[in-house]
Parts: C-alpha cells; sequence; structure tokens
C-alpha cells in the first residue's frame, strides 16, 4: 500500500512512493511519465519517488533527478509532482537523488515532535494542536495556559529519554475501523486505510510525514523558548543537528562574553549583575547632572531671549537632541516664568510647548500651528505636545514667536 500526503490511503496514486517503503532513501531510479508546465514552472510525474511531497507540518524534499534541480514537490489529487529547473523529456530514465542533509533534518524534527507531544500529555496532561516545521526552529502549539521552567524541565527530560532509550519506529497500516487497537493521540477524521506511526510502547501517531528508524537517530530535543498563543503555549524545540549547531552558538557566546568580561562561564551571572547595578548608580548621577545642566540652560535662555506682552519668549528647534530632553527643558523655562517654544530632532521634529499660567494657550497656539503648516498636536493652556514637517519646522517657529511675543491667544499665526 502507497500512501500521500496524509495518513490515510489513497488509491488514485500511480505513484510508487519509496519514502515509506525506506525512509533512508538517498538515491533511486526512476521513469519519468508526464511533465507539465503549471504557473510558470515545469513539473515532472514519475512512476516511482523517494521524494516526499510535503504535509502534516513537515517540508516537501529538494534535491535532483538526473541534472535538474527539484526545488519543491508536491501531491495534487493523488498525483506526486517534482518542480524541475530544467526539461526531461517523457518516458526518460532519470537518477533521482534526495537532498539528504535536508531530510534527514526535517525526519529528526519530525520524530522528535512525536516524542515531544507524548512527553507533554504524559507529565503535563498537554495535548497538542499544532506542528510547524521552520527553517531554523520546531514548534508545537499546547493546551497548557502557562508550563513554568521546571515543567518544561521535566517534560524535556522525560522527550530525551525516549530518544536515548533508543526506541525502535514502527509503522502500522490499519483499517480505519482498527485504530482502536492503538492509544493514539488524537484520532483522523477520515475512512480508509491509516498509517499509524509508533515510537515503540510510547506513543502512537496517525501521521504521513517520514520519520527516522530508531528514537536515538533524533539525537537530542532541546526546548527553546515559550510564549502564549491563543489559550494555550507555543513551544519552540530543535532536534539532532539543530540542536547541536545551537549548543555550538551559545558556546561560542558565552566564550566571547567570558572574554569580555574577564569572567568564567559559571560566574557571568554575578559579572551581568554587577554591571547592572554600576549602570544604575551612573544612570541616576548622569539624571541629577542633566537636570543640573539643564536648569543652567533654562535660566540662560530665559535671561537671553526677547520680552513680548506675556513675558520672555525662548523659540529653538533642537535637530539633533532627544525630544524627552527638550520636554524637560521646556517645563523648566516656563518655571522660571518664560514662554518654550521647543522643537526637536530632524526627521519629523517633535513639538514641546510650555507657558506660565496666566500668560498664553499653547495649546490654542500649537493647535494653530499644526493646521497651518501640516502638523498634529495639541494640548492644555500651559502645557502641548505634537509633531510638525520638517521642511516647516522654521516657519513655524518663527509665526509661533511672533504670536507668544505679541501675547495673541487668537486669529492667524503669519
Amino acid at each position: 500500500m502507497r500512501f500521500p500526503r496524509g495518513s490515510v490511503y489513497d488509491p488514485r496514486i500511480v505513484t510508487r512512493l519509496l519514502y515509506y517503503e525506506d525512509s533512508s532513501l538517498r538515491e533511486f531510479q526512476g521513469t519519468v511519465l508526464h511533465t507539465e508546465e503549471k504557473d510558470g514552472a515545469l513539473w515532472a510525474e514519475l512512476d516511482q519517488t523517494a521524494f516526499y511531497p510535503g504535509g502534516g507540518g513537515q517540508p516537501p524534499d529538494h534535491g535532483r533527478l538526473g541534472e535538474a534541480p527539484v526545488t519543491d514537490t508536491r501531491e495534487e489529487e493523488g498525483r506526486i509532482w517534482h518542480r524541475i529547473e530544467s526539461a526531461l523529456a517523457p518516458d526518460t530514465r532519470v537518477k533521482g537523488a534526495l537532498d539528504w542533509k535536508r531530510r534527514f533534518d526535517h525526519m529528526q524534527q519530525h520524530t522528535g515532535q512525536h516524542i515531544l507531544s507524548q512527553a507533554f500529555i504524559e507529565v503535563a496532561s498537554a495535548e497538542t494542536r499544532s506542528f510547524h516545521l521552520g527553517e531554523e526552529e520546531v514548534s508545537i502549539d499546547v493546551a497548557h495556559a502557562g508550563p513554568d521552567p521546571d515543567l518544561l524541565r521535566r517534560v524535556e527530560e522525560r522527550a530525551n529519554e525516549v530518544v536515548w532509550e533508543d526506541r525502535e519506529i514502527v509503522t502500522h497500516q490499519v483499517p480505519r475501523e482498527e485504530v482502536h487497537r492503538f492509544p493514539l493521540r488524537k484520532l483522523p477524521a477520515v475512512e480508509g486505510i491509516v498509517r499509524v506511526v509508533e515510537v515503540s510502547g510510547f506513543d502512537w501517531s496517525a501521521c504521513g510525514g517520514t520519520h527516522v528508524r530508531r528514537s536515538g537517530q533524533v539525537g537530542m530535543i532541546a526546548i527553546l523558548a515559550t510564549e502564549k498563543y491563543k489559550g494555550g503555549t507555543r513551544v519552540a524545540f530543535v532536534c539532532g543537528g539543530r540542536a547541536l549547531r545551537r549548543q555550538r552558538e551559545r558556546g561560542s557566546l558565552l566564550r566571547e562574553l567570558s572574554l569580555a568580561f574577564t569572567s568564567g562561564e559559571m560566574d557571568l551571572p554575578h559579572a551581568v549583575a554587577r554591571l547592572k547595578e554600576e549602570r544604575d548608580r551612573l544612570d541616576r548621577r548622569m539624571k541629577s547632572l542633566l537636570k543640573a545642566e539643564l536648569e543652567r540652560e533654562a535660566a540662560s535662555l530665559v535671561e537671553a531671549a526677547p520680552r513680548g506682552a506675556s513675558g520672555p519668549v525662548v523659540a529653538r528647534h533642537y535637530p539633533d537632541r532627544d525630544p524627552a530632553e527638550i520636554g524637560t527643558l521646556a517645563a523648566l523655562v516656563s518655571a522660571r516664568g518664560g514662554i518654550a517654544l521647543l522643537t526637536a530632532g530632524a526627521e519629523t521634529p517633535r513639538a514641546h510647548f510650555s507657558a506660565p499660567a496666566g500668560t498664553i494657550s499653547v495649546g490654542d497656539l500649537l493647535g494653530r500651528l499644526c493646521r497651518e503648516f501640516g502638523g498634529k498636536g495639541g494640548g492644555r493652556s500651559e502645557t502641548a505636545q505634537g509633531a510638525i514637517p520638517a521642511q516647516a519646522v522654521e516657519k513655524a517657529l518663527q509665526a509661533a514667536q511672533s504670536a507668544a511675543l505679541a501675547g495673541a491667544n487668537e486669529g492667524k499665526t503669519g
């Protein structure tokens, strides 16, 4: 019997599916039955193939048919199609060769997913709702609101126990009415012959993917991260070669950090904590110094500012300064009796206007400026914030200064 993408036998399949007969097959011989051009690509159908067409969360195989690269494999209406980058004539006998590194990686990740999903049921009573095999990470969505680190550690340890026990991976082909013989994690919703993949004595899943022969070939399973997702938890993990690469990357990062901190790897948490404490201390000191400097700057600005009907008016644009810092400066200017009309930033200047109570309404003033010059913003009588287009900021500030010097609260600013 042959099985297409899913876990149920499809009698329409005319191609012999070698990937179900021997998932470790790397090369094979096949005859080209048909070629078709679809969606601007060339596709070939063979009498037999070891190329898995993808499905159930597992990506399709890549490789070569003769000299033609195979960049995709699909099952459509019971037929297996190989996307080829150069033409193949019908009735041609070709040698097929899988991108074995890609295929074996997919088998490691997929088999590891079966084991990890069953470990979540055994340890956390959390079933798997979906599975995705990405280029860098693999993820499952489990029915658990928020597994804590200890629970995740126990799930991971149980999964790796099964890997290291090197259990046989067995495939059963049974009619739909006989699947009750197996304690499936999820019953298939279709009729026909069902393909059940068993991790010997541990997990039974209706599955149409490719898997390693023994659990030991998974190597190891490493949980990377979790996040809340649709009432459950999305668990990111890697297996086998991916886990080894992640360990190398983390080891390299630890060595770099150890050299940077002149510290052993085990002492890194203490070194980071000391650095954070020092940063916080310096941050507090910098804030104190900055406030003192801004107070001196505000006094100087008010002293040098032109005086209008409502007091000194400070109108300045600071293209290279932090808008939040300029907001503090505006408040300090108004605290000294000045009207502050300040903007900061180059691409989208932010406006911070501030005025002593009973002088002018900077909220009304900024609102009129925005309407006239295409900005956005407004506020109360004493404080207002907004954004003014960069090309208009100088003219807008000139208009605002003229209105403030005149003590105007109404009418046009220009």
